[in-house]
């Protein structure tokens, strides 16, 4: 992997129903590892499927290289599939009925993703929830790290052995965030490194399991890190994500076209602080301009700065990794 390939590093978001100027235009340009998909990209059944192979072919044809489809079905409040396919239970509702059901709607999720073309879904989140109003309730597995991590463990394994990748977040755990990172900057207050060390039980338990991806999160956590959240933190993604729970597979940032980071950094800040921190693909999901931004600031980072270099062709290896799985040769 002596040449450079910085575009394989984005993972971003599109406006159209089809192939149309804008995709092919960020494809032929920007040369994306992968694409994810939202509910403004799905009118029915025969448009989702057209969509993604075409998209795959072009990205062959242009890029040489096989590319990524990913989304969000988790079920209940975030499912981008519906109403056009299976509609499915919450987090939530699954966790009051156990692994069993877990397993279940996780296969029937994965058969509806596998015939659309969709290689990873952003599923599940492992976060420990307390219980009350928090703005991730309907979407947790629970308040307890023993609880979540079983059940976890069911719905990772369900989507594995069907042949969807399953992206465990957000990493190191959201559950003792105030706020949303949508739209704010949360500070993890809870200065009690054992409670972080709780909170990992999940992710260390899908690692363990052999889950193929995880998404970092944008929370600080002064316990851990004071200066910078974890999707930037090289003590959370190095040390404790690679060296200390030994996770080799591919790692997400959450978006970046969040308020969380968006407002805080800028591209080159953002993408040298990732990249050096072992983050494979940033997701670019909802502002379009950004892509072109994000590019060229890790087109220029990665041609004049060596151990960043290094970092890039490391993350490659990483990558070819997860396309080898859903793209044998």
């Amino acid at each position: 992997m002596g040449t450079i390939d910085p575009g394989i590093h984005l993972f971003v978001g599109f406006r159209g129903l089809g192939l149309d100027g804008e995709l092919e235009s960020i494809i032929r340009e920007f040369r994306p590892g992968g694409i994810v998909l939202f509910r403004r990209n799905i009118e029915n059944h025969s448009q989702i499927k057209r969509l993604v192979k075409d998209a795959r072919e072009f990205a062959r044809e242009e890029t040489g290289r096989p590319l990524l489809v990913a989304i969000d079905q988790e079920g209940g409040p975030v499912q981008r599939l519906t109403p056009h396919f299976t509609d499915l239970p919450s987090a939530k509702e699954l966790s009051a009925e156990g692994p069993e059901a877990i397993k279940k709607w996780a296969r029937t999720a994965a058969l509806d993703l596998v015939e659309i073309g969709i290689q990873i879904n952003f599923a599940p989140v492992l976060d420990v929830v307390p219980e009350g109003n928090h703005f991730l309730h309907p979407r947790s597995l629970g308040s307890s790290p023993q609880k979540v991590a079983e059940l976890g463990l069911a719905w990772i394994e369900a989507l594995q052995e069907n042949g969807v990748s399953s992206t465990a977040k957000h990493f190191p755990g959201l559950g003792r965030a105030a706020l949303d990172p949508h739209h704010f900057s949360p500070v993890i207050q809870d200065k009690n490194p054992a409670g972080f060390m709780d909170d990992l039980l999940p992710f260390r338990a899908a690692i363990d399991a052999g889950v193929h991806c995880v998404m970092s999160s944008h929370a600080v956590y002064p316990a851990i890190d004071p200066a910078r959240p974890a999707t930037l933190s090289s003590r959370i993604n190095n040390q404790i994500l690679r060296q200390d729970l030994g996770f080799g597979g591919v790692l997400f940032s959450d978006d970046l076209d969040m308020e969380a980071i968006g407002t805080n950094y800028s591209p080159e800040q953002v993408l040298g602080l990732a990249l050096a921190c072992s983050t494979d693909f940033m997701l670019l999901c909802q502002k379009i301009d950004n892509i072109r931004l994000f590019y060229r600031a890790i087109a220029e980072l990665i041609e004049r700065d060596e151990q960043l270099r290094e970092a890039h062709s490391q993350s490659r290896a990483r990558i070819a990794r997860l396309v080898q799985l859903h793209f044998p040769q």
